[in-house]
């Protein structure tokens, strides 16, 4: 039965799932999970902040699989990333930004469900003066965010004069209709006094501007500092734990909220977008807005603001909190923001399949990959054979649980992963007969066809391979190999659509003390972030990331691996071939780049190179790969051979050759995943379902 990831539309939802502004993301999380029957939301954790923003939409826009985008909740992370979906021509749903002037160039993109900054501005001096207050102070806690409200309210006192009479509009400057506001009666006459903080410690209400978290603060020094009037704080503090944050008020606070509440927007964004698509799932761009906006519960101007009086700002009380619940909030997150169950480091396709397995098993996972364009991760440039005899027990083992879960019947070649059957030799010496033997009998005994060849047989099936040296080859004939970005990709999917987010950073750093229930994660860009466990699975960036016990040196090293595809009549019927003897491999190249050539690789020994890969090989790469494997596909000797393309990647190789996976010691948050010497891609499901298994304890041990 098809994944649900791969037969639903998919929109992007983008906002804080992580860090000091998560409380806010949770608003989008709940909104995906109920509408999520008839279209694939994928999360993407922007942490509230730009830059991230900003890689974010460049990557969703790269991929091409998104039909729409809601999001982003912060205002200056969709300044940042509206001009990138724009030039797309992507839809952009915007539940909660509510800068003035987001919209401005939208071309027609761009749909806002909430009222912005300008009109709370207004509402909010309106419903200072209706509670009896004359002098008001306005401060801010010193963000960015916080400033730019403070200077709206500062604005809007200025319209409060007699030259502005009741039921005038104001227009943010984006055009005569877009965010136009009316001026409300009560701030038609000068009769409230706005003063800038700290010098009005003698008013009787203080505006404060800002995040929930320094709003919190600001408040809090107030009150210490002996203020006993009444607060008013702005709408990102209208989240259940500000109270907790603030504490019991010495006067009465009140915080704006977006009439009906955020949740309301978020849930009425999400209902139109999802309604559009079940409807036509083949909708895109302008058309698919158009739809969006017929099922809206609300109208839009023709720059996709929301008609005037179909939204506005209501002003509650801030609750006085329960003393006994701040320090269980305080446990599940608190002004950090919410931990995540398991973060898990790289996204290739060891990552990339155990952020699915945790996600399947309702764990909060967040996966970690750098979204700039560079292609890290030895996945990227792997030559994607897939096979289960492996001579070293352990890694046989892993391959044939992997066949099982993905190359085996399930994969019915091309699949999900690209999977093409070529068969597959692996040819040996004397000294590896004996697990050779093994693992036939092995392989058999799990139903995986297989047989040992010997050389006479072997140069008379496959005669464009010389079988100089060879003791004896182990045949599968239902092996062959995959597209290793695709099958990336394909367990990505499947984390996100159960729920997993995508980090777009690189860690540089993790830290985990002894005894310690959390393990902070350094991120850059982003900063911190906390998990109750971590998975490293970053291959050759290992050694560069601090604080592990396989920092450095003690990772492995990293080595080339370099292979070039090259076309001759004696290559045709040859299969994927692994030579024990000589290290050389290949394997036919049946569609895609170099579509009807034959792959060949040869040792390189490069070592201590920086993680990546190329698309090239230069005339000497492909020279010396010609030299060193002509001894077993004599034809790549031939100068008519011709040479259709090369990559060159990079591989960990630990000392053993075996890889590094499970916890770094029993007590660890931290579980490997890691150093595969080469061998990581056919055994990847496996490793993810055991890297896993092993987070999930750390999990159950607390």
């Amino acid at each position: 039965m098809p994944e649900v990831a791969e037969v639903l539309p998919r929109g992007a939802v983008v906002g804080p799932f992580s860090g000091p502004r998560a409380v806010w993301g949770e608003h989008l999380e709940r909104a995906a999970e109920r509408y999520g029957t008839a279209v694939n939301w994928e999360l993407y954790d922007d942490r509230g902040e730009a830059e991230t923003a900003r890689q974010i939409a460049e990557a969703v826009v790269a991929e091409g699989r998104h039909a729409l985008v809601v999001g982003h909740f912060n205002s200056a992370g969709a300044a940042a990333a509206l001009p990138v979906y724009r030039a797309a021509g992507l839809p952009v749903l915007l539940p909660l930004a509510t800068t003035p002037g987001l919209l401005a160039d939208s071309a027609g993109t761009l749909l806002r469900w909430c009222p912005d900054d300008r009109a709370q501005a207004v509402d909010l001096l309106a419903a200072v003066r209706d509670a009896g207050h004359t002098r008001v102070a306005v401060t801010h806690d010193g963000s960015a965010y916080g400033e730019r409200l403070a200077q709206l309210v500062r604005d809007a006192s200025r319209l409060a004069r007699p030259a502005v009479p009741s039921g005038a509009v104001v227009s943010d400057g984006s055009g005569p209709a877009t965010g136009a506001v009316p001026v409300p009666a009560a701030l038609a006459e000068p009769s409230l006094d706005v003063v800038d903080a700290p010098s009005g410690r003698d008013v009787t209400a203080l505006v404060v501007c800002g995040t929930h978290v320094g709003a919190a603060r600001v408040g809090r020094e107030w009150r210490a500092a002996g203020f006993t009037g009444a607060f008013w704080f702005t709408d990102d503090c209208a989240v259940d734990e500000f109270a907790e944050l603030l504490g019991a008020p010495s006067g009465a606070a009140s915080v704006a909220r977006m009439r009906g509440g955020p949740e309301a927007h978020v849930d009425a964004a999400f209902a139109a977008a999802t309604a559009a698509l079940a409807e036509d799932p083949g909708r895109t761009g302008r058309t698919l807005l158009a739809a969006v906006r017929a099922h809206a519960d609300r109208g839009f101007t023709a720059s996709g603001e929301p008609e005037a009086g179909s939204v506005g700002w209501d002003f509650v009380p801030v609750p006085v909190p329960a003393a006994a619940e701040a320090p269980n909030r305080a446990r599940a997150g608190g002004r950090h923001g919410r931990a995540y169950d398991v973060i898990v480091v790289g996204a290739g396709v060891v990552g990339s399949a155990t952020a699915s397995a945790l996600a399947r098993h309702g764990a909060r996972v967040a996966l970690v990959a750098p979204m700039d364009g560079r292609q890290d991760h030895a996945t990227a440039w792997s030559g994607g054979l897939v096979r289960s005899f492996e001579a070293d027990p352990y890694l046989r083992g892993l391959a044939l649980r992997s066949h099982r879960l993905a190359w085996g019947p399930a994969a019915l070649a091309p699949g999900p992963y690209g999977f093409m059957t070529t068969g597959s030799l692996v040819l040996c010496g004397d000294a590896d007969l004996e697990q050779a033997e093994k693992g036939v009998a092995e392989l058999n005994g799990a139903g995986v066809p297989a047989e040992l060849l010997d050389p006479g047989v072997l140069g008379a099936r496959f005669p464009g391979l010389s079988v100089d040296g060879v003791t004896a080859a182990v045949w599968e004939p239902e092996a062959g190999y995959a597209d290793p970005p695709r099958t990336a990709r394909v367990y990505r999917d499947r984390a996100l659509a159960h729920g997993a987010r995508l980090l777009p950073a690189r860690v540089r750093e993790l830290d985990a003390p002894p005894g310690a229930d959390r393990v902070r994660v350094l991120l850059e860009p982003g900063g911190p972030v906390e998990a109750r466990a971590v998975v490293l699975a970053a291959g050759g960036g290992t050694g560069e990331i601090a604080g592990h016990r396989l920092s450095g040196a003690d990772a492995g090293r990293t080595k080339s691996i370099r292979y070039g595809f090259f076309h001759h009549p004696a290559a045709a019927g040859l299969p994927t071939v692994v030579d024990m003897v000589s290290g050389v491999w290949g394997r036919p190249q049946l569609y895609g780049e170099a579509a009807g050539g034959y792959m060949a690789g040869r040792p390189v020994d490069e070592w201590d190179v920086p993680p990546g890969g190329l698309a090239t090989l230069t005339d000497e790469h492909v020279a010396y790969i010609r030299t060193g494997a002509a001894a077993r596909w004599p034809w790549l000797a031939d100068p008519a051979t011709r040479f259709l393309g090369g990559r060159q990647g990079v591989d960990l190789y630990t000392p053993h050759s075996r890889p590094h996976l499970g916890r770094e010691h029993p007590d660890s948050r931290i579980v490997l995943a890691t150093g595969w010497s080469g061998a990581g891609f056919k055994t990847a499901p496996a490793a993810g379902e055991l890297a896993a298994a092993e987070a999930l304890d750390v999990l159950g041990d607390g």
